[in-house]
């Protein structure tokens, strides 16, 4: 897509849809969702990216979706070993209520979230292996 207005308009979105999929991330064992949806979101967000800033360049496009997902699952395999590391009791816990009142969880969301999203950038690359 080489259309200027929606390379504007999503532009102004794009920030809109990433803050709420981070939300949706922290904030899943408060409020439903947590790091599936969270993740959904930012994974079909960041191939809507991808769609409208990055297809006209074939030959790079490729690599950057591959990075794209390799980052997204690595971070998110390190923050989710993480959590074996730490005591039985899953870390200090706050006050109820508040976004760090089940110790790690909410960063574990995070990690969830990250390997949704790179697994939506893997799934959408070997669909469309054949056509770049």
């Amino acid at each position: 897509m080489g259309d200027y207005i929606t390379k504007v308009v999503f532009r102004y979105i794009l920030l809109v849809v990433l803050l709420y999929s981070f939300y949706i991330l922290l904030h899943g064992h408060l409020s439903p969702g947590g790091g599936f949806a969270g993740g959904m979101i930012l994974g079909l967000a960041l191939l809507l990216y991808f769609f409208i800033f990055i297809s006209d360049a074939k030959t790079k496009s490729r690599r950057l979706l591959v990075d794209m997902a390799t980052v997204a699952i690595v971070v998110g395999g390190v923050v989710e070993g993480v959590k074996f590391l730490i005591a039985k009791e899953h870390g200090p816990v706050g006050t109820p209520g508040t976004l760090f009142s089940v110790g790690i969880v909410g960063i574990v969301n995070f990690g969830i979230g990250l390997l949704v999203a790179g697994t939506v950038l893997s799934i959408y690359y070997l669909l469309m292996e054949g056509e770049f």
